[in-house]
């Protein structure tokens, strides 16, 4: 905490100032300040800093960021221009709050550098189109909902319906390619953090992760600002060339906290109580992702989104949907059936995905989801018929036989080529009844998820499994 010697040494040099008018837990208003900003930093004489929120004719909103007590007409001057945060590699491996403090015991961070929470997204003329595939190591999503580096996916769902295991995977699976993950929790348990921290480090990925969290204890004015922390760290990495990925987990507890701070600031609202901003508070952090035009670095967002009953009509579910360049659906009916990944292919759509990927063909992820359809629509038939037909049976072989390929374990991973072999190997044989899915992905398991294969090197491995199946047993 800042002493009462700073503040004099800014008073000193005639720093601008302003008294407390009025306060409560998690804000105060301030009198005018000259010259300050919104965003701009306040200490106050008591130790207390604040981040300017919003500027009205004759007063501050100011946001108290530690918990410092504060008293009416106690003085407040002009600390810094604007909130900042420690950047760089020096926060690597780190768990970390939104004001960059360390929470998991290894010490002081010792970070050179400085970003702004607030900073604007790239223009239009220094993007590059986002076209490079991203290998999540999920199946499903790999072939049926493709992703690129530079998107903005909105993954959605119930509580416990697996979007935060989905995504725990996919930060694990592009940390082992060795790609920066910021991994941003908002309103969480202790517990959670414990769970999805121990996966990082049971996985030997930690190395290259970066975790904010504001947990359910931290005041509301920290819960705000985690998102924007996460999206600081990351753009550091992203401007200086190298790909990053950013989980946001999850936005529909953030726009609860942004709404409860609006009403102690009497904003006005809208909808359902939020904020009229609140739309464009999300869609600017959104923003700040994608493809730069003269690195060809790359920003990815995965975004959380709580669906309540499976409701995709909700207001902040609509909201995220509309912002993003597609969706994940998690259902909760599936996840109780004990299907893993629990995710709704029939509401689940990529809107930027799958053009460029040069290892799963269009014509393979086509044949997959025909497939897929073929195989529910016969097994519909097939509660209320007794006999169907060859092709049905024959349908209903192969699209199981897809099914199951697709039901992974949140300790799988895949690769685009041992997904295509799978695939390719599943789609060519001639009795797909027969064919033993668990004895086929411990086949791929042998291929090496971290190597890269020639077509022909493709066609023989598919051509070796597609004779190995065939045998008797």
């Amino acid at each position: 905490m800042l002493d009462n010697k700073v503040f004099a040494s800014l008073i000193k040099k005639g720093s601008p100032t302003g008294e407390v008018i009025s306060l409560n837990s998690f804000t105060a208003v301030v009198s005018t300040i000259p010259d300050v900003k919104v965003y701009s930093v306040v200490l106050f004489s008591g130790g207390a800093q604040g981040v300017v929120w919003q500027i009205n004719d004759n007063s501050l909103d100011i946001l108290l960021l530690n918990d410092t007590p504060i008293y009416a007409n106690e003085l407040a001057v002009l600390y810094k221009e604007e909130l900042q945060i420690a950047v760089g590699k020096e926060l690597l491996g780190r768990i970390i709050n939104p004001l960059g403090k360390p929470l998991d015991g290894k010490g002081f961070i010792s970070a050179k550098k400085e970003a702004p929470y607030f900073n604007s997204a790239p223009s239009f003329k220094d993007r590059g189109p986002v076209e490079d595939p991203l290998e999540s190591g999920v199946t499903i999503v790999d072939v049926v909902i493709p992703l690129v580096k530079g998107q903005r996916m909105a993954v959605m769902g119930d509580s416990k319906s697996g979007k935060t295991g989905f995504m725990v995977q996919t930060a694990i699976h592009r940390a082992k390619a060795g790609e920066i993950v910021v991994y941003v929790l908002v309103a969480k348990s202790r517990s959670e953090l414990s769970r999805i921290v121990q996966h990082f480090i049971d996985a030997k990925v930690l190395k290259n992760i970066i975790i904010v969290v504001a947990d359910t204890s931290e005041p509301l004015p920290i819960g705000i600002l985690a998102p924007y922390a996460g999206c600081a760290i990351a753009e550091n990495f992203w401007y200086n060339k190298q790909d990053v990925l950013v989980i946001y987990d999850d936005f529909t507890n953030h726009a609860k906290i942004y709404r409860e701070m609006a009403l102690l600031l009497n904003q006005n609202v809208g909808r359902e109580a939020y904020p009229g901003n609140m739309f464009h508070v999300h869609s600017a952090l959104l923003e700040r992702a994608g493809k730069l035009g003269a690195t060809n670095a790359t920003q990815t967002v995965l975004v959380a989104g709580s669906t309540p009953n499976n409701d995709l009509t909700d207001y902040q579910a609509t909201s995220l949907i509309s912002m993003s360049d597609g969706q994940i659906v998690f259902d909760t009916d599936a996840m109780h059936q004990g299907i893993r990944p629990a995710i709704n292919t029939e509401l689940s759509v990529s809107r930027v995905g799958g053009g460029r990927n040069e290892i799963i063909s269009h014509d393979l992820t086509k044949s997959v989801i025909k497939s897929i359809g073929r195989y529910k629509k016969a097994k519909e038939m097939t509660s209320f018929i007794d006999q169907i037909s060859e092709t049905s049976r024959q349908e209903v072989a192969l699209g199981g036989r897809i099914f199951e390929a697709m039901q992974q374990s949140y300790a799988e991973y895949f690769s685009f080529y041992q997904e295509r072999v799978m695939l390719e190997v599943i789609l060519r044989c001639d009795n797909p009844s027969s064919l033993d899915v668990n004895w086929l992905k411990a086949e791929i398991a042998k291929i090496g998820s971290e190597k890269t294969f020639t077509p022909k090197q493709l066609d023989g491995f598919i051509a070796d499994l597609l004779k190995a199946s065939a045998r008797p047993a």
